[in-house]
């Protein structure tokens, strides 16, 4: 997996936007690094239903989770 394009800038706990690459070679748009209560991590890419809550459209297992959050983390911290 690689990191694409980062956009990196502040709206409230979200801190960066990100492009993810697989090796598959699917493009997943809309990953974010948020700002959590215990540390950065990242959120995946969601839309809000009618109710006006949001759900993830795309979900990973959570070694896959543990990676991306790894690379994108890392990948942030690089760049600020």
């Amino acid at each position: 997996m690689t990191i694409e394009r980062m956009t990196v800038g502040n709206w409230g706990n979200v801190k960066a936007f990100f492009d993810l690459k697989t090796e598959d070679g699917f493009l997943i748009t809309g990953m974010k690094i948020v700002e959590g209560v215990n540390g950065k991590f990242v959120g995946f890419p969601s839309k809000a239903g009618e109710d006006g809550k949001y759900s993830e459209i795309v979900r990973a297992e959570r070694d896959v989770r543990d990676a991306v959050t790894k690379l994108g983390v890392d990948h942030y911290n690089a760049q600020t």
